[in-house]
């Protein structure tokens, strides 16, 4: 099994309490996060990657899994990687926190080598240096899949409050690193967990900058960042009258509900409907021709 390519939630669990190592699949998250950083206390780091790794070397059935292990610039990085080199675990992904240059997720990579071949690779940016080398740690290797948002450590680093606008340069730096690279971006966690409808505000608000996906620190979080990520129904059926009006067969440009629609948004709204069931986007769609040429 290799990590989808757009995961929309990854729920994080610290490997340090395996009676929540399958509350991933058990509420509906794409993917199930197991930490070893942050989660995890300095005097627990040894147990917690055991528990971890005899987990992911378990036949149990579980669905798609990543690992966060700690920065290759520390002792218990460096351990998370030989201990897992010498596992036997399936695994999805890899997730790499603090990455600053292009050279740590390369030496990474060929350290996984043949081991793991379908082994992905996931990149935390959440520090200065890491938001200003992104567009080549995007591009650093065929393995990187992913860029994650660590706001919190950035916010902290910057001393800034963790809040929309002071992260605003960060996160559109992120998203239009991953975009070039064509990987995905993957949102920070939404830390006030009674407060569900500022996590829906800011998904659809990272959705709009081009994130893919969130990490989840709660299994309630999980249906409000899907249910945000989704398109609207207005979003919806503009594409699907875009669609249709551009495959009239015409081509050039098309007025579509008032709006002009060239190729650059007959792009959007494919990927649009690309993002829903198949079913809702085949389903037929009624054209209004009006007094303007295309209008709908």
């Amino acid at each position: 099994m290799t990590m989808p390519l757009q995961c929309r939630s990854f729920l994080v669990t610290p490997a340090i309490d395996p009676l929540r190592f399958e509350k991933a699949m058990e509420v509906g998250a794409d993917i199930g996060l197991l930490d070893l950083e942050d989660g995890v206390p300095e005097s627990l780091k040894s147990a917690a990657r055991r528990l971890a790794l005899e987990y992911l070397s378990s036949d149990h059935p579980r669905g798609p899994m990543c690992l966060r292990i700690n920065s290759l610039r520390t002792e218990a990085g460096l351990r998370d990687v030989l201990a897992l080199l010498d596992s036997d675990v399936r695994l999805d992904a890899l997730l790499l926190p603090k990455a600053e240059s292009p050279s740590e997720l390369q030496q990474l990579d060929a350290l996984l080598g043949d081991r793991f071949p379908e082994l992905a690779l996931l990149a935390i940016i959440e520090t200065a240096r890491g938001v200003e080398a992104v567009d080549a740690i995007a591009m650093s290797t065929p393995r990187l899949r992913g860029l994650v948002f660590g706001a919190a450590d950035l916010s902290a680093q910057l001393g800034v409050p963790l809040a929309w606008e002071p992260l605003l340069y960060a996160r559109s730096r992120i998203a239009m690193a991953a975009a070039i690279a064509g990987v995905s971006a993957i949102d920070s966690p939404f830390f006030d967990l009674a407060d569900l409808g500022e996590l829906e505000d800011e998904t659809r608000r990272v959705c709009a900058l081009g994130f893919t996906g969130k990490i989840v620190i709660h299994p309630k979080q999980v249906g409000i960042v899907h249910s945000a990520l989704r398109p609207t129904a207005q979003m919806v059926a503009h594409a699907r009258r875009v669609l249709a009006q551009a495959g009239d067969g015409k081509g050039g440009i098309h007025v579509v509900g008032g709006n002009m629609v060239g190729p650059p948004l007959v792009t959007v709204a494919r990927r649009v409907l690309a993002s829903i069931p198949i079913d809702e986007a085949l389903a037929p769609v009624q054209l209004r021709v009006g007094s303007r040429s295309g209008d709908s």
